[in-house]
């Protein structure tokens, strides 16, 4: 498979996006997808899509033929359209989602799944609307990373579970106040032994799982310690596929 000339992720990206500031691990995982491919994907589904950069740049780089974004904010999915992405304002938790069954080869979501108070939904859409054989391509908070697990220990209250929407991040060990452009509390991360059972309940088989921080490490070493111990890292991507009706 071609790989194309990528989308340029902006300033105003990376402000809501803590998988476009670790943009090295998602390129890494597309040419492990465009490996197992056996041709072209078709269709591309994005979960939360945003303003649709990730979802311009991995079309570009995989050379999927129709691009659709699903969101919830009308301002972010005016931003997709004007990219040339097919976008549909929902509720993640509870609507459909406008597309066939076994329509789409790949569906992404990144980072969206912890704002969520159930992931049910999504990951019942998500499956109903992949082709069988296609890819699932997400990226979420780690509930136990290493840095949530002292938090614990320590009796503070881990990242990824905000309990206020003024006080975001209050007792953790975070001091600094957070600035999230706008976004919701995130409500729930998950652990990587969670998301895997999960997917598997919902006809997932999981291929490939890379461990990176949205504020990548400089040091070689400890980038290369958080892609291969992803049950520690701050947040992972998972590849799955849906396995086929037995």
């Amino acid at each position: 498979m071609t790989m194309q000339k990528p989308e340029t992720v902006d300033q105003h990206d990376l402000g809501i996006s803590a998988q476009a500031r670790a943009m090295p691990d998602l390129d890494r995982m597309l040419d492990q997808l465009a490996r197992r491919s056996n041709g072209p994907i078709g269709a591309l589904l994005d979960i939360g899509c945003g303003m649709g950069a990730l979802t311009v740049r991995i079309g570009r780089r995989l050379g999927n033929d129709r691009l659709i974004g699903l969101d919830c904010d009308l301002d972010r999915l005016a931003a997709a359209a004007g990219r040339g992405i097919e976008t549909h304002a929902l509720d993640l938790e509870h609507d459909a989602f406008p597309v066939a069954s076994g329509s789409v080869g790949l569906v992404t979501s990144f980072g969206v799944l912890a704002y969520l108070a159930l992931y049910d939904q999504v990951l019942a859409e998500a499956a109903r609307v992949l082709e069988d054989g296609g890819f699932f391509l997400f990226s979420m908070p780690n509930l136990a990373s290493h840095q949530n697990r002292l938090a614990i220990l320590f009796g503070y209250q881990p990242s990824q579970v905000d309990v206020s929407s003024p006080y975001r991040g209050a007792g953790t060990l975070r001091k600094r106040s957070l600035n999230r452009q706008g976004m919701p509390p995130l409500l729930h991360a998950a652990t990587l032994r969670c998301m895997k059972e999960l997917l598997d309940a919902y006809g997932f088989d999981v291929e490939i799982v890379r461990g990176f921080s949205p504020r990548p490490f400089h040091n070689g070493a400890l980038r290369r310690a958080a892609s291969h111990l992803p049950s520690l890292s701050r947040r992972f991507l998972i590849l799955a596929r849906k396995r086929p009706p037995a």
